[in-house]
């Protein structure tokens, strides 16, 4: 039961910064930025947003904080990564508009992250 009401949690954070993220996105994308920057920027903002809190709400964790930063952004660029590559296939191979193609693949890069970021980011110290 501790591990569901944990997984809500950082959904709950990752719906706050997947908003960010999706919210930067579709700014950058009405200033005309090529989608792949403004996938970027959007999904940097998301990144900071949902460490903060998580770090905070969903898991209490309060030291070595640079450190699990450090962690949790390179979770976030391995997450970054995977999202350019299905965000080009869905956007210049299935030709999709780039906002439908983020919606799409944003709840499968929450769900790979979470477990990642349980395993490794924030995983209590001995």
């Amino acid at each position: 039961m501790a591990k569901l009401r944990e997984f809500i949690l950082y959904c709950f954070c990752g719906v706050v910064g997947v908003t960010t993220d999706y919210i930067v996105f579709l700014y950058l994308l009405k200033l005309d930025l090529w989608y792949q920057s403004a996938n970027f920027l959007g999904y940097l903002s998301g990144t900071f947003v949902s460490f903060f809190l998580n770090r905070k709400f969903t898991f209490a964790i309060k030291d070595k904080v640079y450190l699990r930063l450090i962690k949790f952004l390179m979770v976030g660029a391995a997450g970054y990564s995977s999202s350019v590559i299905m965000l080009w296939l869905l956007v210049d191979l299935a030709l999709l508009k780039a906002e439908i193609a983020k919606l799409i693949l944003l709840p499968v890069i929450v769900i790979i992250q979470y477990s990642i970021n349980r395993k490794i980011t924030f995983k209590a110290s001995k």
